[in-house]
């Protein structure tokens, strides 16, 4: 059995990593010209950050022994945060091309 303490450390966990994968998918999808590449550098650079989170947050002892299974731990910890701090971004956050007051980011 889970304790109350541990359950509030994995839900953490889920927050944080849900707040890291919205506000990284937002960052690529205004910093990157093309769709495709915000789409890569999502799917690609958001796991490495999940990673240091989770080495951090598990060292503090957050989640501690709360899944029996790899699978599960990757699965609560890490695909479900990412898909819905994703899904946040594009489906309840307007599309950069709606927003007026953007910076001007230097073009190479």
């Amino acid at each position: 059995m889970v304790s109350v303490v541990t359950a509030v450390g994995v839900g953490f966990i889920v927050l944080v990593h849900t707040a890291i994968a919205a506000f990284g998918a937002r960052f690529f999808r205004v910093t990157l010209k093309t769709r495709w590449g915000s789409v890569v550098y999502t799917a690609l650079l958001i796991p490495v950050v999940y990673a240091a989170t989770t080495l951090v947050l598990g060292a503090a002892g957050l989640g501690a022994g709360a899944f029996d299974d790899v699978g599960q731990l990757i699965v609560v910890t890490w695909a479900f945060p990412f898909f819905l701090g994703w899904s946040i971004d594009l489906f309840w956050v307007p599309a950069p091309e709606e927003l007026e007051d953007l910076p001007d980011y230097p073009s190479e």
